[in-house]
């Protein structure tokens, strides 16, 4: 890990100079050197008429967001789960309070975030909104590893219908890894073509058609990707195919609401052409989601107020 030498400032040339854990889709956002802050933060009741979240190098504004949601964020837990099953406690405020949050980013910073991809400024906001919520909403947490339903990627096939990438050493600047989120704050996929996809996950969406092109992308890369899918169900996803390599691929599937998913295994799909996601994996790529159980990390809240005053 960078000495904390070489991360002086605010200009955060990588994420790992804040101790970040996301090695696993299962683990939580963690930072082992001071936290990195909002220069100015405003905090209102949701307004009736609710805008788009969005996140520029400069600003992030955050709408008709429940602060359990706001916590979930800033740790790094998909949205998706309806369950709570990973931010436990806390008052019921936290789930029926909606708040508008509009931040500015420190202008150094602001500059500095553009050097760095999409994930890398998405885990910066994630850290700012745990400033926030500790300065503003007084939070106080603490972490326990119990035993949850994930899904474990798997080899369906003898043989994986993956194809290793020529180029097995990825880039120090990766290219974005675009991911399907109902997380609060939003910033366009970038690249948008996949002919210009160098490293990474790029999925496009076509009514309920997708496609994801990877390139020189790993299997961690997928359960990345797979945690903050809505298919999912918001479980946490780990990697247990054994496969250490890089791949290039394209997988294709029809997007299902969470209620009509069929289970892993299942070999019902409305189009043969473009099957459900638990169909598509293991037709297209050889690979499978399996329901399981692991241990995962969850959150404990401790203590929290209503924002401060602005």
């Amino acid at each position: 890990m960078p000495s904390k030498e070489n991360c002086t400032g605010l200009l955060l040339v990588a994420a790992t100079c804040f101790g970040l854990a996301v090695a696993s889709s299962a683990q939580i956002i963690h930072a082992t050197d001071p936290l990195p802050s909002f220069e100015v933060a405003t905090i209102k009741l949701a307004s009736s008429q609710p805008q788009l979240s969005s996140a520029s190098p400069a600003e992030v504004h955050i709408s008709n967001v429940t602060v359990r949601n706001l916590i979930e964020q800033a740790y790094g837990i998909p949205w998706t789960s309806t369950d709570n099953e990973r931010v436990l406690g806390g008052p019921a405020w936290l789930d029926t309070n909606h708040y508008d949050i509009a931040a500015r980013i420190p202008g150094d910073l602001a500059e500095a975030r553009q050097r760095l991809s999409r994930d890398q400024q998405k885990q910066q906001i994630s850290l700012m909104l745990q400033s926030l919520l500790a300065e503003r909403f007084h939070l106080k947490l603490h972490f326990e590893t119990r035993v949850l339903t994930v899904y474990a990627l798997v080899v369906a096939k003898p043989n994986p219908h993956l194809v290793e990438s020529t180029n097995q050493s990825q880039s120090t600047q990766p290219q974005p890894t675009a991911q399907e989120t109902l997380a609060p704050v939003s910033q366009p996929s970038k690249p948008e073509d996949p002919k210009d996809l160098r490293h990474g996950i790029l999925v496009l969406y076509n009514g309920q058609s997708a496609q994801m092109t990877a390139k020189q992308a790993s299997l961690d890369d997928l359960v990345r990707w797979f945690a903050g899918y809505s298919e999912v169900g918001g479980r946490p996803v780990v990697n247990q195919t054994g496969l250490s390599g890089l791949y290039d691929f394209t997988l294709r599937w029809t997007r299902q609401s969470l209620a009509a998913t069929p289970q892993p295994g299942s070999s019902d799909a409305a189009d043969s052409d473009a099957p459900p996601l638990f169909t598509a994996l293991p037709n297209q790529l050889g690979l499978r989601l399996k329901p399981t159980k692991a241990p995962a990390e969850v959150i404990l809240i401790d203590h929290t107020d209503p924002p401060t005053d602005n």
